[in-house]
């Protein structure tokens, strides 16, 4: 419940108008000081001025359907975060007409090295060895929700981690929640990903320490 309440706050930050960026600093400063006073754990909501620069880019098909292209511009979030066996990492792409990406990689060591490696699996199980990748795409339109086939094997690659530029690859099979357990019925699901001078929120981390 803490950390759900912390991602709230986080991606409600993150909406703000770019023109408010000095506004933003403080709000950000002072929304902190609190959740740090109130949860005891570091926090950092990240720079406004990172926003200038800032985007995403992402290749992603599914099933022989485009549901991203790379000539399309997404606001770029990464969320840095300590988790219970080491760390993990969100990369989250929202785009203006509705579509948000979300790829995040739970069980990451503190001493992990590039290209970091984590697995897809039908239940999102830990084997105690390698990282877990999660990725989820929705599609919000005025009056539906649409989403894509979700990975259950396969890879996602971690391959730059800098305060300047982000990259990932996904690699892997899936469909629908109904396919979990068919797979035969399973499809190619492929991601590439790209976030420029993303927005870099942490949360039990020092940031400095993880980015490579």
């Amino acid at each position: 419940m803490k950390n759900a309440s912390l991602i709230l706050f986080i991606l409600l930050l993150s909406s703000c108008n770019k023109a408010k960026e000095g506004l933003q600093d403080v709000i950000a400063s002072n929304m902190e000081s609190a959740l740090e006073a109130q949860t005891g754990t570091q926090v950092d909501l990240g720079d406004a001025s990172s926003y200038a620069d800032n985007k995403g880019v992402v290749s992603f098909e599914a099933d022989g359907k485009t549901y991203l292209t790379k000539d399309q511009s997404l606001q770029a979030v990464a969320i840095i975060q300590e988790d219970q066996d080491g760390l993990a990492i969100s990369f989250q792409l929202a785009g203006s007409e509705g579509q948000s990406l979300i790829a995040i990689v739970n069980h990451v060591p503190k001493d992990f090295s590039l290209p970091l490696t984590a697995v897809f699996n039908k239940s999102n199980a830990y084997d105690g060895e390698s990282p877990v990748a999660t990725l989820i795409y929705m599609e919000a339109s005025e009056n539906t929700m649409s989403t894509s086939p979700m990975p259950f094997e396969g890879h996602l690659i971690i391959t730059k981690l800098s305060e300047k530029e982000m990259a990932f690859q996904i690699d892997s099979k899936g469909g629908s929640p109904m396919e979990v357990e068919n797979p035969s019925a399973w499809k190619p699901i492929l991601v590439s990903g790209e976030l420029i001078s993303p927005i870099i929120q942490s949360v039990g981390v020092d940031k400095s320490e993880v980015l490579k």
